[in-house]
């Protein structure tokens, strides 16, 4: 497990970096089993740090029989944490988080409005109510639609009847907040009237937030690696986790995998890994998105250009073949194509490595996910970009001969 030590703080007058924060532990003292944080270095105002030491102090030296087990144990430990997280402050974390999108939705709305303006299409009085609903509209729809517009459904750690419990405990809060929202806005937009549609919309988002497999409003990643008292071969499990909402943490399992006595090694990245994805693959994601839409556009245009040299063919008749080539022929060309380079990329490039990593001894493999890690780093630094990713790096070396090894830029903490 290897990590970074910048953390981004968001304030009121911007974003402030620093790059001294912990984000990998031990989870249990004499146990084979490491915890690994991301996103967010605090939970509900409280560091993860903080809870972590907690947890291993109450802990002791206790042992479970998979790293699964372990996790739901910490996790369990988090929720049950009345005197870090008592009732009055898991209902400001409830306002904070509603807020929170509903300043989202604030902004979106903004952006809206400005593109109208910049697009000088019409009178902006009236089309602002609409505009508003679509933006409502939209963030109500996201909320409970995936991208690929499937279902998003509600969290397996909340009971069915959650939504009646936060309308029971915060329903006037709820109107309150909406009505601050209208007056926030109000000033910039005097004739804006929230519809009965779109108010009903952001009570459900309100709710929405908390219930459903979404974090808009923001979350941590937790990551659990190592073995448990039964497990031979390492194993992982992650989480992203939000708030404590009525006694009950919000929370989704992210990944889970485990090393085999048949499989090869697993590496897996999280949060900013850009250029650890391009080191493993040997292609930039968003170069290899280019490539495609650039072949795309390229073999359409030699298609048409055929098509339309062909004398003997009407308009119609040159349309009629354009799309029918088109549809059966140059969508399977262009996947062949783009399958046969893959291969290549894997088979050259990709597998090789893991190859490589397969055999590593600890040292090296602390050494290896180390420099991937600062590899992200330097990519930031040399391109100008805010270092989100930076400062020294923790590696833990997790086995069941030697335990939970913390190392720090190669040295042992």
């Amino acid at each position: 497990m290897a990590a970074d030590s910048a953390v981004t703080i968001s304030g009121r007058h911007g974003h402030t970096i620093y790059q001294s924060v912990d984000k990998v532990f031990q989870l249990v003292n004499g146990q084979p089993i490491g915890i690994m944080i991301y996103n967010h270095a605090e939970i509900m105002n409280v560091p993860w740090e903080t809870v972590i030491t907690l947890y291993r102090a109450q802990a002791g030296k206790q042992s479970f029989d998979t790293v699964a087990e372990f996790a739901l144990d910490f996790l369990t430990f988090l929720q049950d944490s009345e005197e870090l997280f008592p009732s009055d402050h898991q209902d400001l974390e409830y306002f904070k988080t509603v807020a929170t999108v509903y300043g989202l939705l604030a902004d979106e709305f903004d952006r809206q409005v400005q593109a109208f303006r910049e697009s000088m299409n019409g009178d902006l009085d009236s089309h602002i109510n609409a505009m508003f609903d679509f933006v409502v509209g939209e963030i109500h729809h996201a909320y409970q639609h995936y991208f690929d517009d499937t279902p998003r459904g509600d969290l397996d750690c909340f009971p069915p009847d959650m939504t009646s419990r936060l309308e029971k405990q915060y329903g006037p809060q709820i109107d309150d907040l909406i009505n601050s929202l209208s007056s926030h806005l109000k000033p910039d937009y005097p004739n804006l009237d929230i519809s009965s549609d779109s108010y009903a919309k952001l009570r459900e988002i309100a709710f929405f937030v908390v219930m459903k497999n979404a974090f808009f409003e923001g979350y941590t990643g937790v990551v659990f690696a190592g073995f448990g008292a039964k497990e031979k071969f390492p194993a992982m499990i992650s989480y992203h986790i939000g708030g404590i909402f009525g006694g009950i943490l919000k929370r989704t399992i992210d990944r889970q995998e485990a090393v085999s006595a048949n499989g090869g090694p697993v590496v897996l990245t999280f949060a900013q890994d850009k250029m650890i994805h391009t080191f493993m693959t040997g292609i930039d994601r968003d170069f290899r998105l280019y490539l495609f839409i650039e072949t795309l556009k390229l073999t359409h245009q030699l298609v048409a250009d055929l098509i339309n040299s062909l004398d003997g063919l009407d308009p119609q008749q040159k349309q009629d073949l354009y799309t029918r080539y088109s549809e059966e022929n140059l969508g399977a060309a262009l996947m062949a194509f783009f399958q046969g380079v893959d291969e290549y990329q894997r088979r050259y490039h990709t597998t090789p490595i893991f190859q490589a990593i397969h055999t590593l001894p600890r040292a090296e493999l602390a050494e290896t996910a180390g420099s991937l890690v600062k590899l992200n780093s330097f990519q930031q630094k040399v391109t100008q970009q805010p270092e989100t990713v930076g400062g020294p790096v923790d590696v833990a070396v997790i086995s069941i001969s030697e335990g939970f090894v913390l190392l720090r830029d190669g040295a042992s903490i």
